[in-house]
């Protein structure tokens, strides 16, 4: 799968390696975590039902698409056919095409860009920050860069098939029941509990998303709850 240029580009990022951009990629990277994103779009849920829903959705597509894709190309990772790779948590050497991380990154992109629409830095800002943690997969030695960009490419193009449908999608009605918030509440609760209680991250080094994220997702049903039960009673 891979060939002289993708070497070349794997080369030019993964050999950039300091101590410096190893803690910055060791962290950033792990917002592509599979239940890092699962959180995220429940988190939306709360503040857009419909993006919300339609993140999640294509977030589940995506990677069932990229887990079946793996097993069908079967390629080895940059560690098993390269020397002198610079590995940030485990060594992986098998399923690298595409790269899940970054499938996943690739939802969360044009989210953030459907969310803040593209007159607002927001959306560049977040956006460019999950595109710095598909780069990280290529930094971190676990995946080669037409593997992040063919992950990036299936996450967004499932995310907009998913927005497209989700105008179908009564949510103007669903939006009357207070099970509407309810029920991404309880998942924000469970996923953040998960998260928080002893999850191994992927990359390992970012740890500390399994600390951080949690307690601001907690924070954040906190305050979305205070703002919504006096208005029901």
């Amino acid at each position: 799968m891979n060939t002289g240029i993708d070497n070349t580009l794997f080369h030019l990022i993964n050999d950039a390696h300091t101590p410096w951009l190893d803690g910055c990629f060791g962290v950033i990277s792990g917002l592509g975590d599979g239940l890092v994103v699962a959180l995220l779009c429940a988190l939306l849920m709360l503040f857009h039902l419909r993006l919300g829903l339609a993140s999640l959705l294509a977030f589940a597509i995506s990677g069932l698409l990229a887990q079946l894709l793996k097993r069908l190309f079967d390629t080895p990772r940059p560690a098993a056919l390269l020397e002198h790779v610079h590995v940030l948590g485990s060594t992986l050497t098998t399923h690298s095409f595409p790269s899940g991380h970054a499938t996943s990154d690739g939802v969360m992109v044009l989210a953030a860009l459907l969310l803040w629409r593209l007159h607002d830095w927001r959306s560049w800002t977040v956006a460019g920050l999950f595109v710095v943690a598909a780069i990280g997969r290529i930094y971190g030695g676990a995946h080669f860069p037409v593997d992040v960009m063919a992950g990036l490419l299936l996450g967004i193009t499932t995310m907009w098939a998913m927005w497209h449908w989700s105008a179908r999608w009564p949510v103007e009605r669903w939006q009357v029941s207070e099970w509407s918030w309810k029920i991404p509440g309880l998942i924000v609760a469970v996923l953040a509990a998960v998260l928080g209680l002893g999850y191994h991250m992927q990359p390992s080094t970012a740890q500390s998303l399994a600390l951080i994220l949690p307690v601001a997702s907690l924070m954040i049903l906190l305050q979305q709850w205070k703002k919504r039960v006096p208005h029901e009673q």
